[in-house]
């Protein structure tokens, strides 16, 4: 009875403990430290902030942390009484990976607490090529392999050299420019190249794709990427072209190609192969860019063809006539604009119906601008239009082109109808879908013997415009402004979409780019950001179940993996594995849809 009464006490005790202020007194304190003040660049440095006597409940933040990337954290309390003193700290340990090679700062992490600043020390880490963590060790944060044990095996000469190869990741990212020296508005061609003597599974672009100077087209990525073999320094490297653009100078003097960093998953070699995640950064790429000659300012830059023409020789002066000018060549066409007639006594100009279309070609970014001109003529008679001139600034030959068209004659007949005979238009001109309509014809009344509007016929041709103007509103005003436009609509049709997408795949490395797709549209996350760690995130956030992003992650990483591999299949499976894998994702889809915001 004795020890169950001290054994009530004790429990009383610890419920009472924490709410008892004068146990708590403790000086308030923040303070960080590292794993070591030397990494690889493939490794992962271990960052933990330590707080006591504040009641910090989030993460701090370390959004200021520019020279590394956050791929994971966890956090641990600590409590203890000295003296009759209660004393809580908590430990919140961040695994940062190095953006670069060099000496890397890691900034003071400050937090408020009652008016009162605490800070961190500043750290400074040297990141140095490869990885310079023994082969035996394991990163913290990473689980523990369920073959870590110890036997002789595993220590002999064998698996120590298997070990050694496993931890050899040989992969480096370069981007290449067809121009050092180039004009402003001249095209230049910026390709990024992956090189790699390791496997590789994935490759995902996690820097801003925007070059501040530059306005740029990037080319489609392709579903499968083939690689070539290059020897480099005596080592044979599978070359692959991840990314490329065309970039047009928008601005003078050294102009910069940021660097880009990329994160590529890997298949390192040994006795067990495994994926690793491995962070490189291109080269930054600077570019001298010159001001046009003066009196090519404002002129478009590249090589371009001019054409003019019409499908009519002879109309009739009510007619319209559409004048078609096409342009075509290697250059910034979006930024090209087409000659057009000037108005006289004898036609009226119209604005023009303006198409661009973009190529994408080996040698650079093409486009086609047809700028069609729509022609109203007020006389009849034979009409000459005047040639049109488009000139432009030929970077090839360092001068000004001047394309002509030739002169054409239109013969123009009949007889102009009065506006005032129009039965349903005004003295004014109204131009609909292109065309202009100065008149609506008369038409001829003819005697009508029997009762055409007793007939039933009739009553349904009285009843349908109504029909049709009510079911017009309708769209109008209810369904493309409701219902069209509510988010649960949205919701279905992007889904419904995604799964047509998903079930109509050629092969499986088109799984990725689709699902990426539905990322992008549903929660407005960049291409360019959408990334195994990032959509962990995501759904995490969303409260997704941890079994579902798993497989998501997974399926979306083996499709990105098959557009590496020869066979362009999941990785040696067969065709019932993967339609089993696409319904899996379908599936998981169909689950997770309404959580993700």
């Amino acid at each position: 009875m004795k020890k169950r009464i001290i054994s009530i006490i004790f429990i009383l005790g610890l419920i009472v403990l924490p709410f008892c202020r004068e146990l708590w007194a403790e000086d308030a304190e923040i303070k960080a430290s590292i794993g070591s003040d030397k990494i690889g660049l493939d490794d992962t440095l271990n960052f933990t902030i330590t707080v006591k006597g504040i009641p910090i409940t989030t993460q701090p933040d370390l959004s200021h942390v520019t020279d590394f990337r956050v791929t994971g954290s966890s956090h641990s309390e600590r409590y203890s009484i000295i003296n009759g003193v209660m004393s809580r700290s908590v430990d919140f340990t961040f695994f940062l990976t190095p953006t670069k090679l060099g000496t890397l700062n890691i900034p003071p992490v400050s937090y408020t607490y009652n008016g009162k600043e605490y800070k961190t020390q500043s750290f400074k880490v040297e990141v140095v090529k490869g990885s310079v963590a023994s082969p035996n060790s394991r990163q913290q944060g990473n689980p523990v392999s369920p073959f870590d044990v110890d036997e002789d095996f595993f220590s002999s000469p064998f698996m120590r050299r298997s070990q050694q190869q496993q931890e050899q990741v040989d992969v480096k990212v370069v981007t290449e420019i067809s121009k050092r020296k180039a004009i402003k508005g001249e095209q230049l061609i910026a390709r990024v190249l992956l090189y790699s003597r390791n496997r590789v599974r994935n490759v995902s672009m996690v820097s801003n794709a925007s070059f501040p100077g530059f306005w740029q087209e990037w080319y489609p990525t392709d579903q499968t990427i083939e690689g070539k073999t290059q020897n480099v320094d005596g080592k044979l490297y599978q070359v692959y072209e991840i990314r490329k653009a065309g970039l047009f100078p928008t601005q003078t003097g050294p102009v910069t190609i940021p660097a880009l960093q990329f994160d590529i998953v890997v298949i390192s070699g040994g006795f067990f192969p495994e994926a690793r995640t491995v962070s490189r950064s291109t080269n930054p790429v600077s570019v001298s860019v010159s001001e046009l000659p003066n009196q090519a300012s404002g002129l478009p830059v590249g090589r371009f063809t001019f054409d003019v023409s019409t499908d009519k020789k002879q109309i009739d002066i009510n007619d319209i006539l559409s004048v078609k000018v096409k342009i075509t060549g290697n250059g910034n066409v979006k930024g090209i604009s087409a000659p057009i007639f000037q108005a006289g006594d004898l036609f009226k100009v119209y604005p023009p119906k303006v198409s661009n279309n973009m190529g994408y070609q080996e040698n650079g970014v093409t486009g086609t601008l047809v700028s069609e001109i729509p022609v109203a003529f007020n006389k009849p008679g034979n009409i000459t239009f005047p040639a049109l001139e488009f000139s432009f600034f030929d970077p090839t030959k360092s001068s000004i082109v001047s394309l002509r068209s030739a002169p054409f004659t239109i013969s123009v007949t009949g007889v102009k109808e009065n506006q005032g005979s129009a039965s349903t238009v005004m003295s004014s001109d109204i131009i609909k879908e292109g065309e202009d309509i100065d008149f609506i014809k008369k038409g001829n009344i003819y005697d009508q013997e029997k009762n055409f509007s007793s007939g039933g016929l009739f009553i349904l041709l009285v009843l349908l415009p109504f029909i049709v103007v009510l079911g017009i509103a309708f769209k109008k005003y209810v369904f493309d402004k409701y219902i069209i436009e509510s988010d649960l609509f949205k919701k279905h049709k992007l889904l419904n979409t995604t799964i047509k997408r998903l079930k109509s795949i050629n092969d499986f490395g088109e799984v990725s780019p689709i699902l990426e797709f539905y990322l992008n549209k549903k929660t407005g996350i960049g291409l360019a950001e959408i990334n195994n760690q990032n959509i962990d995130q995501l759904l995490e956030k969303s409260g997704v179940g941890n079994d579902d992003i798993k497989s998501f992650i997974r399926i979306k990483s083996q499709s990105d993996s098959s557009r590496f591999s020869p066979d362009k299949s999941l990785t040696g499976a067969s065709n019932e594995t993967v339609i089993e894998e696409v319904t899996r994702v379908i599936d998981i889809l169909k689950r997770i849809d309404g959580k993700i915001k």
